[in-house]
């Protein structure tokens, strides 16, 4: 009988610990980017295009700081912006608000908002 348990504790040892591996594997931080399908408002101050008057689709991409935007701006090529934060402060500011985050740069802003903001382009 002894002989029997002895395998069937070796089983519940290894199954524990598979199940503390995963566990605690779930509860580090991730390695990847947090990636979601957002809405975008671009205005450029040019005098060839000033704003997109409806709030367009979005990818927005973050990962430690760095933020990635890809827009696509209806029946046109996607726009891509990279935002890495070595550079906040100093080719662009960055505010991050309730509603999403406003990126400034001397050309152009850029809103990106969490739901549609139809359009009202204030968060």
């Amino acid at each position: 009988m002894e002989g029997c348990l002895l395998p069937l504790m070796h089983h519940r040892s290894i199954w524990t610990f598979v199940v503390l591996l995963l566990s605690s594997a779930a509860s580090m931080p991730s390695a990847h980017p947090e990636t979601r399908k957002v809405f975008c408002h671009l205005q450029v101050k040019s005098p060839v295009i000033k704003k997109t008057q409806q709030a367009a689709r979005c990818q927005f991409s973050q990962y430690q700081g760095n933020a990635y935007v890809v827009l696509y701006p209806g029946n046109r090529s996607p726009l891509e912006f990279q935002f890495p934060t070595s550079k906040q402060n100093l080719t662009y500011q960055r505010t991050n608000e309730d509603g999403g985050i406003k990126f400034s740069t001397p050309t152009l802003t850029l809103k990106v908002f969490w739901a549609d903001p139809g359009t009202n382009h204030r968060f």
